[in-house]
């Protein structure tokens, strides 16, 4: 039998190329629900005729049953033609299968009888998928590299049997294909991925040959059974995770005990035990020009899902009616027995010494959220509500604008751009993974956690039995009414706290789209004919159209009038923030208060003092 590693499946290289296959066809149906309502740009038509030849090869190769299934993932098609142009493999990388690497047929005699004896002892379909545990352990350590420092590959196209990806005689590895699909080398994310991917591989090569025997630890740690296993499985991303955390800690291939390093640090990737990754992360000075990409943490913005969820709760007293709910389950004044109910309550009241007070629930919102109520000496988050505004504002006259503009077919600019928008979005997301840093991260988790238990004991049919409810809401409005001095709009509430945390979702997600300093930052034609998949969830990854619906719903529920919307959606200068908590002395801190604005005379204070000083120089 070929060894565990040849054997192995990336997960994460099958889920690419599954999204990436619904992208194409999500782009089809798109562009043709759109081709009916209006005649497609030359762009559109060249997007989907791309879209559409991509999705007919793939075709063609599966109803070939002797060649291997085309792959449409740019970065593994970028990845792969690089590895063959370079021949540094041999035989080349042609395709995988379910993340499955799968490899060309060997040229010598020699290697087609190591390949096929490997082959025979386990598909027997034809394909050639092992040739040597040091290539499979290269290729997926770099394309696992590539993951997680998010390289963006170029877009994939076609291109006939005759030529090559630059129009020149067919490459090594494209024959009895017909047509191959190639990455776009006119496209300009093409000498960027170059020059990661080289990156990639020369870090790569550095972990060698430690890198060969961990992919082997991984592959048996997820193959359920063991060495036995005809189907072990790795991440790629994990995998170059790993490697990182074991270079870090200086573990070498000679290590005695490898293994329970591997297990060390696949532990801390997969956030085994409650460990945070940021907490764990060792310090990494970034190169002078990746220094804006880390101004914004992702997490650090994500984190703010939770926290705005919670403040809508305190708002609907949700926390409050389940500690009365527990008080009276106490005294024994709810006819609820020892079933799962009774179980819930009681385990909500024996954790309450370990869980967030209400006070302290209080001091995140401030410093997070800027909400009133919290320690007034802590670091509280005043710019948020402002800057919040104004980023849903400035979404909102976007779009409104583009439909007018569309309407009347007006050659006036649009007054809101999509670097005013990028500026907001910009503003927002910095202000927000700012306050992300400290507890707040871990706060959020456990407020995440706590909000969860609540829905889940809150919809028990035993609780909403015995206040005559038919949903959560209604027993927090009963109880709420007639325990806690009044109930609130709960639909309004809840709305909120949704589009709260769409909001800050797809701030997390496009990071490195707002940082970017050109290219559009919402994609109009995906507001105007949403993708809609069975299994989307937006608070999780939402699309630029749950984005346009929240910040909607968001000024709706606030009552937020046109005149406001528009007045809000004017960029300003944004406000004094550092990218990370710099501690300064409360007296060094009142000081600089007292000075104002110095910065090369843009300040409206040192402008206003020194005309004071110019006229009263001019007086004398």
């Amino acid at each position: 039998m070929a060894s565990i590693d040849s054997r192995i499946h990336f997960r994460d290289v099958a889920r690419r190329e599954s999204s990436a296959f619904d992208e194409l066809i999500n782009t089809v149906a798109r562009l043709t629900a759109v081709e009916k309502k209006r005649p497609l740009s030359k762009a559109e038509a060249a997007e989907k005729a791309r879209a559409e030849a991509i999705i007919d090869e793939i075709g063609k190769s599966e109803r070939n049953n002797n060649k291997a299934v085309e792959v449409c993932d740019p970065l593994f098609v970028a990845a792969r033609t690089l590895l063959n142009e370079q021949a540094m493999l041999a035989p080349e990388l042609r395709s995988h299968k379910n993340g499955r690497l799968i490899f060309d047929q060997p040229n010598t005699a020699e290697a087609q009888s190591s390949q096929t004896k490997a082959a025979s002892s386990s598909s027997g379909s034809g394909e050639y998928p092992y040739p040597g545990d040091p290539d499979i352990t290269l290729v997926g350590l770099s394309i696992g590299l590539l993951m997680l420092e998010a390289a963006e590959a170029p877009p994939v196209r076609v291109v006939p049997q005759s030529t090559n990806r630059t129009g020149a005689t067919v490459a090594a590895g494209t024959k009895g294909n017909g047509a191959t699909l190639y990455p776009d080398t006119r496209h300009p994310n093409s000498r960027t991925f170059t020059r990661e991917f080289f990156r990639a591989l020369g870090e790569a090569r550095s972990y060698f040959p430690l890198a060969e025997k961990v992919l082997t630890i991984l592959a048996i740690e997820g193959d359920p059974d063991g060495r036995r296993g005809a189907d072990p499985q790795c991440g790629a991303e994990e995998f170059a995770r790993v490697m990182r955390g074991l270079a870090d800690a200086n573990v070498g291939d000679d290590e005695p005990q490898l293994r329970r390093k591997v297990n060390e640090a696949l532990d801390r990737v997969q956030n085994v035990g409650g460990d945070d990754e940021i907490g764990d992360s060792v310090i990494d000075l970034p190169d002078l020009e990746e220094i804006v990409d880390e101004n914004i943490i992702a997490e650090n913005v994500r984190a703010m899902g939770p926290m705005i969820v919670s403040a809508m709760f305190d708002e609907l007293k949700v926390f409050q009616v389940v500690d009365r709910i527990v008080e009276q389950f106490q005294q024994g004044m709810l006819p609820i027995g020892p079933g799962r109910a009774g179980k819930a309550l009681y385990r909500y009241w024996r954790e309450a010494p370990n869980r967030m007070s209400e006070q302290e629930r209080r001091n995140f919102a401030a410093i997070t959220l800027g909400i009133p109520g919290g320690n007034p000496n802590g670091m509280i988050n005043s710019e948020f509500n402002d800057l919040w505004l104004r980023f849903v504002s400035s979404v909102s006259s976007f779009i409104r604008q583009n439909e007018v503009d569309t309407l009347l077919r007006s050659a006036t600019p649009s007054p809101i751009s999509h670097q005013q928008v990028r500026k907001a979005a910009r503003d927002l997301a910095a202000n927000l993974s700012l306050h992300g840093y400290g507890m707040a991260h871990f706060a959020a988790r456990e407020v995440q956690s706590q909000i969860k238990f609540m829905i889940e004991l809150l919809q028990d049919p035993e609780i909403r039995g015995s206040y005559g409810a038919r949903d959560m809401w209604q027993v927090v409005d009963q109880v709420a009414t007639y325990e806690l001095g009044g109930a609130k709009t709960s639909s309004r509430y809840r709305t909120l706290a949704t589009c709260g945390t769409i909001i800050t979702a797809w701030l997390a997600n496009n990071v490195a789209r707002i940082n970017r300093t050109t290219g559009p930052l919402i994609d109009i034609d995906q507001v105007r004919n949403p993708d809609v998949a069975e299994n989307h969830k937006a608070t999780r990854n939402p699309t630029d159209y749950d984005l346009v619906n929240a910040c909607e719903l968001w000024l709706a529920d606030t009552a937020t009038s046109d005149s406001r919307i528009e007045e809000m959606a004017q960029p300003r200068e944004a406000p004094q923030m550092t990218s990370k908590p710099i501690p300064i002395p409360a007296l060094a801190r009142d000081m600089l208060d007292g000075i104002g604005d110095i910065g090369l005379g843009l300040g409206r204070e040192s402008q206003s003092a020194f005309a004071r000083n110019g006229a009263k120089a001019g007086a004398y």
